[in-house]
């Protein structure tokens, strides 16, 4: 159990960094707009704008859908929780975006964010998600063995 609560608290943490100022379009702009720019052959700054969302809706989508995922699969919770966790993360990483000046709340990025989520939900569904046998009986085996070392 103690492994489990590990590893989703670390997944929380990964995902709370990414939401800070660091990461603002203000700070990564100027490092990748060279780049984009001339990979994209971007005419205008409207075109760059355009491309450089395109990207940034598509990071938000991965983000969540990776998300999902590693909660399904490494944490082993059942996807609908895997799910029901991803969104609400998402909810509390936009909500504390608010707060920070550099940032912006946005319905459109929760939006996404849940888009990657429900993704993966229906693949997790689809195809059994929960962690392979082995991994459970691993994690349960440390969470055993912890308490026998106590």
């Amino acid at each position: 159990m103690a492994a489990r609560f590990f590893l989703l608290a670390a997944l929380m943490a990964v995902v709370y960094w990414l939401g800070t100022a660091l990461f603002s379009a203000a700070r990564m702009e100027p490092l990748f707009y060279p780049y984009f720019q001339s990979l994209l052959h971007a005419g205008t700054a409207n075109e760059l704008f355009w491309d450089l969302s395109i990207v940034r809706w598509s990071a938000h989508f991965l983000e969540y859908l990776v998300l999902c995922f590693l909660l399904a699969r490494i944490v082993g919770l059942r996807p609908w929780l895997a799910l029901l966790i991803s969104v609400l993360a998402a909810a509390a990483d936009e909500g504390h975006q608010y707060f920070i000046p550099a940032r912006t709340c946005s319905l459109r990025d929760l939006g996404y964010d849940s888009a990657g989520a429900v993704t993966m939900f229906v693949l997790l569904t689809a195809f059994g998600g929960r962690a392979p046998a082995a991994a459970r009986r691993a994690l349960a085996g440390a969470d055993d063995g912890e308490r026998a070392s106590a």
